[in-house]
């Protein structure tokens, strides 16, 4: 745990502003939480960290602030400057260390049932490139300036099991798939859940990631639901944390029914269930 206390521009009797960060190593895929305390009304606090800017999050009793980065599942290891200012003055600078994730090769696995429908591992890839990764990409790279969210995130199923990692990449031959969210399991029409509110930004039939629902919940935060079998949302709508999105399924590129949830912190690809315990460790 990192805590500094920086003086803040209001009278000396009151607290000075405290910044905490969990930690200052972290691995490829994770997300750094910076917390903020003791701001006063009228404060404005921004963060850089490898200078790209970051927005703080207004929690529901309005006592604290936390920012959100999201550390890329390919970031370079090496050492990057955090810095928080307060009304464009610095008051906090930080080396953060980012160091290789440890993460496996598995097979690129078809059924038959896949390569009956013309699915092949050459194909995928290429309509990721092509299509599905374009279209999502379009989508999760767009910065909504405010928060949509103040509480804590939840999980998008009642039961959390995991039956696919995060970062793992999948080979045949020379053709590789990274795998940039986890794979959860969960039968046929289970409802899945919005994990925190937001506006729904995507809901499209893709060809390789199936039914496919994007939560915008501000800040530059994007919850990604793969495989559904049926939408509940549309594009649009404003959904609450714990409301019905959707049912899971095995439509598109998919060995069996399950959800693959992702998570997208400013275009950043990081491990969704690791997002949801550091997030909340803040709130």
């Amino acid at each position: 745990m990192v805590t500094t206390t920086t003086t803040s521009t209001t009278l000396k009797e009151e607290k000075p502003i405290a910044i905490t960060l969990p930690r200052d190593k972290l691995v490829q895929g994770d997300t750094l939480v910076v917390k903020v305390d003791n701001f006063k009304a009228g404060q404005k606090i921004t963060g850089e960290f490898d200078q790209k800017k970051f927005d703080f999050i207004p929690t529901e009793d309005n006592e604290k602030l936390i920012g959100v980065i999201g550390i890329d599942v390919r970031k370079t290891p090496g050492d990057y400057p955090l810095k928080i200012f307060l009304n464009n003055e610095e008051i906090f600078n930080k080396k953060i260390t980012v160091m290789k994730g440890d993460f496996y090769t598995t097979k690129f696995v078809l059924t038959p049932e896949l390569e009956k429908q013309g699915y092949t591992q050459s194909n995928i890839v290429q309509n990721i490139q092509t299509n599905d990764g374009v279209l999502i990409y379009q989508v999760v790279n767009k910065y909504t300036p405010e928060s949509y969210f103040n509480k804590s995130f939840i999980y998008p199923l009642d039961s959390i099991i995991k039956v696919g990692d995060f970062g793992v990449t999948r080979k045949e031959g020379n053709i590789t798939l990274r795998h940039l969210g986890v794979d959860l399991d969960a039968p046929q029409g289970t409802p899945i859940y919005a994990i925190n509110d937001g506006v729904v930004k995507f809901a499209q039939d893709l060809i390789t990631y199936g039914k496919t629902i994007i939560i915008d919940h501000g800040f530059g935060i994007y919850s990604l639901y793969l495989h559904l079998s049926e939408f509940k949302v549309a594009v649009g709508d404003k959904v609450l944390r714990g409301e019905v999105i959707g049912l899971t399924g095995s439509t598109g590129y998919s060995l069996a029914p399950h959800l693959h949830l992702s998570i997208k912190i400013n275009g950043a690809s990081i491990d969704p269930l690791k997002f949801i315990e550091f997030v909340n460790q803040g709130f």
